[in-house]
């Protein structure tokens, strides 16, 4: 009688609206999930196809299973509560979890930053009346060794997520020459002379180094030797980017986060749009800023001196322009760290680091093409760094109109929502110059794709703006402020669905079209090891690691062909395939390979004759 009364207790009002209503929405998100196939294809949309949807729906099951889950929930209620000896409200937990799948599910490949926006709203409204009745009271009674273990599978299905589906990516020819043919070569290249030289790049046997300084690339050279892959590098960027999380869990620790508020923060790290979409723009230097940045703050906060170091040193080897984050990041150390020193040594480190690398690139490579970068800011194209520098302080109106057009500002949007605006959110200067990065490396730039949160420009900007967002959330009062993080959380869930859902769809295309893919990996191996290719953008990284490879559409059409072999995607019907492949012929070069609507592989003449057990071959073909 006791056991009866206390059930009864347990579904009174207004628990059993709220019940009603969590299962409502945890039921339709399971439709939504049983119906994905449909959804992924379009045929079934709530959105775009309402009315079918609705037919669609089955009303009386429906509404048993909304009923069988209010049952199921009213005995958890009852049960929690003797387990935790104290108020635990499943109801709210299950409404939340409920209405941020449905969402998830409804927005899943949209790519619509607005639609996003108004789920967002509703999951936010619904957050803060299911945190006000309690809803993770039972979150704080977990072991922190359970937290743990949490984000080390979420970490681990973040890095397969990615591994898993760039792979797919260059499985169905989705990478480019620029810039995954690039480094698959350079990294062939040093496998066997243990020098970055690409052909690809340039046109030309040439240092990649030349364009971009970045001798952190040899710190995945072992793992390249022993798995001579281009799957290598795709999966080593995913292990260093999810690994981020490790260093980020522990400065939550030292800032004695609760339980929800590291992994919160541990979930608005491993879903950031920044840190995963440009992971699917192939393979960058970039990649490596995630870690060493998280682990260089890591170091500042708990004191470890070396490690600081030791970050300091590898950051500064990733590229570049990464001095120039460090400048101003040891500028924040100076106030942030009791022995100021530090951040002293750090900015200057940097700072002739940044001008030693850069005077080395102009006289023995590229320059650090700052034009291209930042030529809106330089009166002088030809100028160093110091024109930029120049601009912004004598015409600071100019600079910061250059910050605030739309698509600055969308992208602006799309990173700071999921942080709450919480890197603007301090009583200390100090930390303003952790979002200088952001503002200067991508708001501030004339170049077209640095703004972009598909492109690698940012990975470090983004990393700093996380550790901005834990510092300062840590300097807030109030209980109330542990649901900034789940808002914060359940934003950049809702945003990776969104804007990321779409980079599934190389897998299910390789399957679809499985016969294809497979016929030009074999026309593309059936090329030796040893020749020299020339080939469209999209088919270079296949053929990339050899010697010399070099991409067509760069050739001057009054130039001569000189590659041992050239490939046709005959699959384009293009009109410019069809006038080389009359130059080709003109100047000699014969069928070798190929496949109807597929890729046609010609040879030059000199090969041949270098070559006389190919002659046969080439007659058979």
């Amino acid at each position: 009688v006791r056991a009866c009364k206390r059930i009864a207790k347990a579904i009174s009002v207004p628990h059993i609206i709220i019940r009603a209503v969590g299962c409502y929405f945890m039921v339709m998100a399971c439709f939504l999930f049983l119906n994905r196939a449909e959804l992924k294809t379009g045929a079934l949309s709530p959105i775009d196809k309402w009315q079918e949807f609705i037919e669609k729906l089955p009303l009386k099951p429906f509404l048993l299973c909304i009923l069988s889950g209010f049952v199921v929930l009213s005995l958890l209620r009852f049960l929690l509560r003797k387990i935790f000896h104290t108020r635990c409200e499943p109801d709210c937990f299950a409404l939340l979890v409920g209405i941020v799948a449905m969402s998830f599910l409804t927005i899943w490949k949209t790519n619509n930053f607005y639609y996003t926006m108004a789920f967002v709203l509703v999951c936010a409204v619904t957050a803060w009346f299911c945190y006000r009745y309690g809803a993770f009271r039972a979150i704080e009674k977990l072991p922190r060794a359970v937290i743990y273990i949490i984000v080390a599978v979420l970490m681990c299905l973040i890095g397969a997520f990615i591994a898993v589906f760039t792979i797919y990516r260059h499985k169905v020819y989705g990478s480019m020459a620029f810039d995954f043919g690039i480094f698959v070569q350079m990294y062939h290249y040093m496998a066997e002379t243990f020098t970055p030289m690409t052909t690809c790049e340039r046109s030309e046997l040439l240092s990649h180094f030349a364009v971009h300084f970045s001798p952190i690339y040899y710190l995945l050279l072992p793992f390249y030797y022993i798995f001579p892959s281009p799957y290598t590098l795709l999966i080593g960027q995913a292990v260093l980017v999810a690994t981020g999380v490790i260093p980020l869990v522990g400065i939550c620790r030292k800032q004695k986060f609760s339980n929800l508020a590291t992994l919160c923060f541990s979930v608005v790290y491993l879903f950031c749009v920044e840190l995963i979409a440009p992971c699917f723009y192939d393979f960058h230097e970039n990649a490596f800023l995630p870690p060493l940045f998280m682990w260089f703050f890591y170091a500042v906060e708990k004191r470890k001196y070396i490690l600081m170091y030791c970050m300091l040193a590898l950051l500064l080897i990733v590229k570049e322009d990464v001095p120039v984050y460090m400048i101003l990041i040891g500028i924040y150390c100076i106030f942030r760290m009791e022995k100021r020193y530090h951040g002293v040594i750090i900015a200057g480190v940097s700072g002739i680091y940044f001008v030693v690398v850069s005077k080395l690139m102009e006289k023995y490579g590229e320059g650090v093409m700052t034009s291209r970068t930042y030529g809106n800011l330089m009166t002088d194209p030809d100028a160093s760094f110091g024109n930029i520098v120049k601009t912004v302080l004598m015409d600071p109106m100019y600079f910061i109109t250059q910050c605030v057009d739309e698509k600055d500002f969308r992208a602006l949007l799309i990173i700071m929502i999921p942080l709450a605006f919480l890197p603007f959110v301090t009583k200390h200067f100090s930390h303003y110059f952790l979002i200088a990065p952001f503002l200067l490396m991508n708001l501030a730039s004339g170049y077209g794709y640095a703004n972009e949160y598909g492109f690698q420009y940012v990975f470090g900007t983004a990393t700093c703006l996380i550790y901005a967002a834990v510092i300062n959330y840590a300097e807030l009062k109030g209980k109330r402020k542990e649901y900034l993080p789940v808002f914060m959380s359940i934003t950049s869930l809702l945003l990776f669905s969104s804007l990321l859902g779409g980079n599934v769809g190389s897998r299910e295309s390789y399957y679809n079209n499985k016969e294809k893919f497979d016929t030009k990996d074999a026309l593309l191996a059936s090329i030796p090891d040893d020749a020299s290719v020339a080939c469209d953008s999209f088919l270079l990284p296949h053929v990339a690691q050899r010697d010399e490879v070099y991409i067509m559409d760069n050739f001057d059409a009054e130039k001569s062909s000189f590659t041992d072999f050239v490939v046709i995607r005959t699959e384009l019907n293009n009109d410019w395939h069809a006038s080389e492949l009359n130059k080709l012929q003109t100047e000699g070069y014969v069928y070798f390979n190929g496949a109807a609507d597929v890729i046609d592989i010609y040879v030059s003449p000199e090969y041949v004759a270098d070559h006389p057990q190919l002659e046969l071959a080439v007659k058979n073909y």
